[in-house]
């Protein structure tokens, strides 16, 4: 009798703790999608800003009949991982060094995944102002994206694992708890 209590509580151990697995999965995989969705939508809007504020500075600049095509200097570590080009009427007139002189998307308007001479695969917003015929590109490696969505998912996932653990250590007293009640149970006399 006693080994058939073990074996039934083993089982009903062995049950919890795969639907509790199995839970823990799927909270881990809906917020890997969660994360990686707003972490896409966090780094895609300055790319969508940074045009549009390229737009209005070449607006300005070729109002002032600047005819110079305008290489800008890297100002921050991280630079190379961003590049954008501004075309006017078709012509490259502003770009940053890592950008190269061709259009980095064939797309005009919205975003793009491409490669560059550098090979490094980038995110590109592109954005078109009819108006003063201004083409404006401005892209991210997406090297960048994932880095920052491993952070997050570490920062994340690591009291999802120590949540399982404890769920698993809690389940286990749980089940041992049962098996002393029942064992106590079965050595009850009957008294009906």
């Amino acid at each position: 009798m006693r080994g058939h209590m073990r074996s039934l509580q083993a089982r009903r151990l062995v049950l919890l703790l795969r639907l509790v697995t199995l839970a823990w999965l799927v909270a881990a995989t809906l917020t890997w999608y969660d994360t990686h969705h707003e972490v896409d939508e966090l780094l895609d809007g300055p790319l969508a800003q940074g045009a549009a504020l390229l737009i209005v500075q070449q607006t300005q600049a070729l109002g002032h009949g600047s005819e110079e095509v305008a290489d800008t200097p890297t100002l921050h570590k991280y630079a190379p991982k961003v590049a954008f080009q501004v075309f006017h009427e078709g012509q490259l007139v502003l770009h940053s060094a890592n950008a190269g002189t061709e259009p980095m998307t064939t797309c005009t308007r919205g975003f793009d995944t491409v490669h560059l001479s550098d090979e490094a695969e980038r995110e590109v917003f592109a954005r078109r102002n009819d108006e003063s015929e201004i083409q404006v590109y401005i892209g991210e490696q997406t090297e960048t994206h994932n880095e920052i969505l491993w952070a997050v998912m570490r920062d994340v996932l690591l009291p999802l694992a120590f949540t399982l653990s404890l769920l698993t250590l809690l389940l286990w007293c749980a089940v041992r708890r049962a098996q002393g009640a029942d064992a106590v149970a079965s050595t009850e006399p009957d008294l009906a």
